[in-house]
Protein backbone atom coordinates (compact mmCIF):
# COMPACT_ATOMS: atom_id res chain seq x y z
CA UNK A 1 0.00 0.00 0.00
CA UNK A 2 1.30 3.46 -0.85
CA UNK A 3 2.16 5.90 1.92
CA UNK A 4 -0.02 8.92 2.41
CA UNK A 5 1.09 12.42 1.59
CA UNK A 6 1.23 14.90 4.46
CA UNK A 7 -1.90 16.95 5.04
CA UNK A 8 -2.74 19.55 7.67
CA UNK A 9 -4.01 17.85 10.83
CA UNK A 10 -7.69 18.38 11.62
CA UNK A 11 -6.70 20.22 14.78
CA UNK A 12 -5.95 23.21 12.54
CA UNK A 13 -9.51 23.28 11.22
CA UNK A 14 -12.63 24.78 12.74
CA UNK A 15 -15.72 22.62 13.16
CA UNK A 16 -17.92 25.17 14.87
CA UNK A 17 -17.66 28.89 15.37
CA UNK A 18 -17.13 29.85 18.99
CA UNK A 19 -19.36 32.67 20.28
CA UNK A 20 -17.40 35.86 20.97
CA UNK A 21 -18.16 35.66 24.71
CA UNK A 22 -16.64 32.17 24.89
CA UNK A 23 -13.60 32.95 22.74
CA UNK A 24 -11.51 34.00 25.74
CA UNK A 25 -12.72 31.19 28.03
CA UNK A 26 -10.20 28.40 28.72
CA UNK A 27 -10.74 25.37 26.51
CA UNK A 28 -11.69 22.16 28.25
CA UNK A 29 -10.08 19.57 25.96
CA UNK A 30 -6.31 19.11 26.21
CA UNK A 31 -4.19 19.16 23.06
CA UNK A 32 -3.85 17.11 21.04
CA UNK A 33 -7.59 16.90 20.72
CA UNK A 34 -7.50 14.57 17.70
CA UNK A 35 -6.31 10.98 17.60
CA UNK A 36 -5.53 8.98 14.55
CA UNK A 37 -4.48 9.76 11.05
CA UNK A 38 -5.46 6.16 10.47
CA UNK A 39 -5.44 4.86 6.91
CA UNK A 40 -7.94 2.16 5.97
CA UNK A 41 -8.28 0.71 2.49
CA UNK A 42 -10.58 -1.51 0.48
CA UNK A 43 -9.73 -5.17 -0.21
CA UNK A 44 -7.68 -4.48 -3.36
CA UNK A 45 -5.92 -1.36 -1.96
CA UNK A 46 -7.32 0.96 -4.65
CA UNK A 47 -9.42 3.17 -2.33
CA UNK A 48 -8.32 4.75 0.94
CA UNK A 49 -9.84 6.65 3.84
CA UNK A 50 -7.62 8.68 6.15
CA UNK A 51 -9.43 9.55 9.37
CA UNK A 52 -9.24 11.18 12.78
CA UNK A 53 -11.46 11.06 15.85
CA UNK A 54 -11.47 14.29 17.83
CA UNK A 55 -12.93 15.68 21.05
CA UNK A 56 -14.11 19.29 21.23
CA UNK A 57 -15.34 21.78 23.77
CA UNK A 58 -18.83 22.91 22.65
CA UNK A 59 -17.98 26.50 23.63
CA UNK A 60 -20.79 26.78 26.18
CA UNK A 61 -18.77 25.77 29.29
CA UNK A 62 -21.10 22.80 29.82
CA UNK A 63 -20.76 20.31 26.95
CA UNK A 64 -18.27 18.43 24.82
CA UNK A 65 -18.66 16.43 21.61
CA UNK A 66 -16.75 14.10 19.33
CA UNK A 67 -15.83 14.88 15.75
CA UNK A 68 -15.04 12.56 12.85
CA UNK A 69 -12.77 13.81 10.04
CA UNK A 70 -12.24 11.80 6.87
CA UNK A 71 -10.27 12.22 3.66
CA UNK A 72 -10.87 10.02 0.61
CA UNK A 73 -8.61 9.05 -2.27
CA UNK A 74 -8.34 6.41 -4.92
CA UNK A 75 -5.62 4.89 -7.04
CA UNK A 76 -5.37 6.00 -10.65
CA UNK A 77 -2.75 4.97 -13.17
CA UNK A 78 -0.81 8.15 -12.35
CA UNK A 79 -0.99 7.64 -8.56
CA UNK A 80 -3.28 8.61 -5.67
CA UNK A 81 -5.92 11.27 -6.32
CA UNK A 82 -9.16 12.64 -4.93
CA UNK A 83 -12.25 10.74 -6.08
CA UNK A 84 -13.59 12.34 -9.29
CA UNK A 85 -17.09 13.11 -7.96
CA UNK A 86 -16.82 13.34 -4.18
CA UNK A 87 -16.97 11.26 -1.04
CA UNK A 88 -19.32 10.98 1.92
CA UNK A 89 -19.45 9.55 5.42
CA UNK A 90 -21.92 6.70 5.18
CA UNK A 91 -24.76 6.13 7.54
CA UNK A 92 -24.90 4.65 10.00
CA UNK A 93 -21.43 5.49 11.24
CA UNK A 94 -21.76 4.73 14.94
CA UNK A 95 -19.93 6.12 17.94
CA UNK A 96 -19.68 5.46 21.65
CA UNK A 97 -18.41 8.12 24.07
CA UNK A 98 -17.43 6.82 27.51
CA UNK A 99 -17.25 9.53 30.18
CA UNK A 100 -14.81 9.34 33.11
CA UNK A 101 -17.61 8.16 35.46
CA UNK A 102 -18.44 5.27 33.09
CA UNK A 103 -21.55 6.85 31.54
CA UNK A 104 -21.83 5.75 27.91
CA UNK A 105 -23.35 7.94 25.19
CA UNK A 106 -24.07 6.14 21.91
CA UNK A 107 -25.30 7.45 18.61
CA UNK A 108 -24.58 7.81 14.93
CA UNK A 109 -22.57 10.47 13.16
CA UNK A 110 -24.82 12.26 10.66
CA UNK A 111 -23.81 11.71 7.05
CA UNK A 112 -21.70 14.42 5.45
CA UNK A 113 -20.10 14.85 2.05
CA UNK A 114 -17.44 16.82 0.23
CA UNK A 115 -15.15 16.70 -2.77
CA UNK A 116 -12.38 14.68 -1.10
CA UNK A 117 -13.11 15.07 2.61
CA UNK A 118 -16.05 15.03 4.98
CA UNK A 119 -16.57 15.80 8.67
CA UNK A 120 -19.36 15.02 11.11
CA UNK A 121 -20.11 15.60 14.81
CA UNK A 122 -21.67 13.62 17.65
CA UNK A 123 -24.41 15.02 19.83
CA UNK A 124 -23.35 17.31 22.70
CA UNK A 125 -22.91 15.59 26.07
CA UNK A 126 -22.33 17.01 29.57
CA UNK A 127 -18.71 17.83 30.36
CA UNK A 128 -16.90 15.69 32.98
CA UNK A 129 -13.32 16.06 34.17
CA UNK A 130 -11.01 13.21 33.29
CA UNK A 131 -10.23 10.75 30.50
CA UNK A 132 -12.89 10.23 27.84
CA UNK A 133 -12.84 7.30 25.44
CA UNK A 134 -14.23 7.79 21.93
CA UNK A 135 -14.89 4.62 19.89
CA UNK A 136 -16.36 4.57 16.40
CA UNK A 137 -17.16 2.28 13.50
CA UNK A 138 -17.46 4.40 10.37
CA UNK A 139 -16.77 4.53 6.69
CA UNK A 140 -16.90 6.50 3.49
CA UNK A 141 -18.29 5.97 0.02
CA UNK A 142 -16.79 7.50 -3.11
CA UNK A 143 -18.49 8.41 -6.38
CA UNK A 144 -17.13 6.88 -9.56
CA UNK A 145 -16.49 8.70 -12.84
CA UNK A 146 -20.19 8.36 -13.75
CA UNK A 147 -21.31 9.96 -10.48
CA UNK A 148 -22.57 6.74 -8.86
CA UNK A 149 -21.91 6.08 -5.18
CA UNK A 150 -19.97 2.87 -4.86
CA UNK A 151 -16.49 2.28 -3.50
CA UNK A 152 -16.62 1.92 0.27
CA UNK A 153 -13.91 1.88 2.92
CA UNK A 154 -14.63 1.32 6.63
CA UNK A 155 -12.69 1.30 9.88
CA UNK A 156 -13.06 0.89 13.62
CA UNK A 157 -10.93 3.16 15.77
CA UNK A 158 -10.79 4.73 19.22
CA UNK A 159 -9.01 7.51 21.04
CA UNK A 160 -8.66 8.74 24.61
CA UNK A 161 -8.88 12.44 25.44
CA UNK A 162 -8.30 14.41 28.64
CA UNK A 163 -11.07 16.89 29.48
CA UNK A 164 -11.12 19.65 32.12
CA UNK A 165 -14.50 21.26 32.69
CA UNK A 166 -14.54 25.03 33.27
Amino acid sequence: MATATAVPAPSNRTVQAVPAAAATAPRSVDEPHCAGEWIDSNSDDTREMKSWLCMYDAGDSQNVYAGLWTECRWWKIIGWAAPPNGCRIWEPSSYKLTAPDGTVYEGTFPGASGSSSAASESSRVPCQDGAWKVWSYYGVQMKDVLGNWGSSVAGTHEGTFTVHCP
